[in-house]
């Protein structure tokens, strides 16, 4: 049996939200909120709305909504501008062990098809329950030698997770993973492109289901979706063993991000505040900041001083000072104008970093922050985990506030309310065309 006919079956073989645990269903619904949140506050940026006009240049119209945008284009236009929203503020969820970011593939394929074809809100929510879990899973083999890297493994993803919604059966199932299989490229770790990519991957997906559901005409593509295992591909039967055995959501856990910057800085950035909540430290007062964080976290953010506001969500230094002197960092905080505000190039001459923690499975990002104060004092704190990750997730609470940060500019407060509890309650929605309207702005 082929790859994707492996893959197939088991989405379809799992596609009832009654089967799926509730530990599992509970946590993707707080997700879905936090997409929606982090695609609003990405609408209001540039670069967004350069994708939007190329989008109303293409006379893509339509019925789906483009988040925050107050517009309506075409199923596979509304999956790229959305899935590039989802992801351009590195704000979205995040698998940290499998360096994967699920919902920005998968939640604007299933919202875009779900409000096309009026699905129901139980349909898409098991939907992208399965694709998120696909794409996790491939990326997690990705690491252990497959050629399935992250781009391919969010178009097998969003693809399965469109493919549910049009009800394809195993063959259309099969066929459209083909169609998808040749997608996916390489990126830059930090800018527009791995968010442009997040979004192709979410529109690859749409396109593959749509063609396999719309024409028998297609036949299994080349790439690993035609791939019959052999004894050497050990990668295949892990693969297959480990999905759903448990869903990775729950173990390794999920990240929903209270800063917008690399998960791996989050700790830094706590025990940084924490030091000055408690000893009611200024900016001025510190002569010197000391971070020492594992090597692999330094790996994740390589950027020693950054050129620009996409490599400043991955420069350790720069964050520490941000954090300095502004506190909770906010999306404000990596504007052009941030990163060359002279107070911040200052307070960054002051840091020093150093990778000398040592990570493991159960702490993947520790992280010690000393502080030099002017008086001599020599203040530290340690922080393992911090807020969002899955040892330390964010209150329910905390999520709502998120999305009133992220949406206040955008959408008015009823409609506010309105979505976040329509996304809670997604199980009982019979039709989701006009919660995925209240998303537009």
């Amino acid at each position: 049996m082929t790859f994707a006919r492996r893959l197939a079956r088991f989405a379809l073989d799992n596609n009832s939200l009654d089967g799926l645990p509730p530990e599992v269903v509970e946590p993707s619904k707080e997700m879905m909120v936090n997409a929606a949140a982090v695609a609003l506050a990405a609408a209001a940026q540039p670069e967004c709305r350069a994708v939007t006009k190329f989008v109303q240049d293409m006379q893509g119209n339509g019925r789906c909504t483009i988040i925050g945008m107050g517009l309506r284009t075409s199923p596979t236009y509304a999956a790229l501008v959305n899935g590039m929203m989802v992801r351009l503020l590195d704000f979205d969820d995040e698998i940290a062990p499998r360096n994967v970011h699920p919902s920005a593939a998968v939640f604007p394929a299933v919202m875009a098809l779900g409000e096309m074809f009026g699905c129901a809100g139980r349909d898409v929510l098991t939907a992208y329950v399965l694709g998120c879990e696909i794409v996790s899973k491939l990326a997690r083999v990705s690491e252990q030698g497959s050629t399935a890297g992250n781009p391919v493994a969010a178009v097998a993803g969003a693809t399965v997770a469109a493919g549910l919604l049009l009800k394809l059966d195993a063959e259309q199932m099969e066929n459209a993973l083909g169609i998808a299989g040749g997608e996916g490229g390489m990126a830059t770790a930090a800018g527009v492109a791995p968010a442009l990519q997040c979004g192709r991957a979410a529109m690859n997906g749409v396109i593959a289901a749509m063609l396999a559901h719309t024409s028998d005409q297609w036949t299994v593509a080349s790439g690993h979706s035609d791939h019959r295992p052999t004894d050497a591909d050990d990668w295949v039967e892990i693969f297959f063993e480990s999905l759903a055995r448990p869903f990775d959501v729950v173990d390794p856990g999920v990240t929903l991000k209270l800063y917008p910057c690399a998960t791996a800085s989050h700790t830094t950035i706590e025990a940084l505040l924490q030091l000055v909540q408690q000893y009611q430290v200024g900016p001025g007062q510190v002569a010197a900041v000391h971070v020492a964080v594992a090597p692999e976290s330094l790996q994740r953010m390589p950027f020693p001083t950054p050129s620009d506001n996409w490599q400043a969500r991955y420069c350790l230094s720069y964050i520490a000072a941000a954090t300095l002197l502004h506190g909770h960092p906010l999306i404000d905080h990596f504007s052009e104008g941030a990163i060359q505000d002279p107070e911040v190039r200052r307070a960054m001459d002051l840091v020093t970093v150093e990778g000398t923690e040592t990570a493991s499975r159960l702490m993947p990002n520790p992280s010690v922050v000393t502080l030099t104060l002017d008086d001599g004092r020599r203040l530290r704190h340690r922080v393992d985990y911090a807020r969002g990750y899955p040892e330390f997730p964010l209150a329910r609470e905390e999520l709502d506030a998120k999305f009133l940060y992220c949406s206040r500019y955008i959408l008015p407060a009823d409609h506010i309310e309105e979505a976040i509890d329509s996304l809670r309650n997604l199980e009982n929605i019979e039709n989701v065309t006009g919660m995925a309207s209240v998303l537009g702005g």
